[in-house]
């Protein structure tokens, strides 16, 4: 014997409610709906930059009260520097040495003797007449690029060879 319509009906109703259960949940969806989270890169400190180039100034301070003359070279405070150097080198460029490094005032006084003279004469001389005094700031992390080179020479070669240095 057959099922009451009825049954029938109920069933059919049934079959199409989880039909339609089972499309709804088993239907593809954005990712972005199933899967969401917040987060935050970490801060890693970064440095980029440079330290500006020193400006360098040259003044000649005359002899007197038994020392010879010298030259004073100074230069504004560079924003980042812990220190300076101070290079002399010849006008040509080929030979250079560094007078004094880890320098923390913005002035640097050039003075000699007769030892030291005597090589700086003979460089100058055989390098085309004055040694150039550049500057470069320095820190941690960078250098700058060397200041222009300012010219100094002995003060006369008696006062030259007894330690005196004069701008030009």
């Amino acid at each position: 014997m057959a099922p009451p319509r009825r049954g029938r009906r109920a069933i059919r109703l049934m079959i199409g409610a989880v039909s339609v259960g089972l499309t709804v949940a088993l239907a593809p969806v954005a990712a972005s709906a199933l899967w969401q989270t917040t987060t935050t890169a970490p801060a890693a400190p970064l440095a980029a930059g440079t330290l500006t180039t020193p400006v360098a100034t040259c003044t000649s301070v005359p002899a007197g009260g038994g020392s010879a003359a010298y030259a004073q070279i100074s230069w504004p405070v560079i924003t980042g520097a812990d220190a300076y150097t101070i290079t002399l080198r010849n006008s040509t460029g080929s030979a250079s040495t560094v007078q004094a490094t880890g320098v923390t005032s913005t002035t640097y006084d050039i003075k000699g003797n007769l030892v030291t003279n005597l090589g700086v004469l003979l460089t100058a001389l055989l390098g085309g007449g004055a040694i150039y005094v550049t500057v470069t700031a320095t820190n941690s992390t960078w250098v700058s690029a060397p200041s222009t080179g300012t010219p100094i020479i002995l003060s006369s070669v008696i006062g030259g060879l007894l330690g005196g240095f004069k701008c030009q």
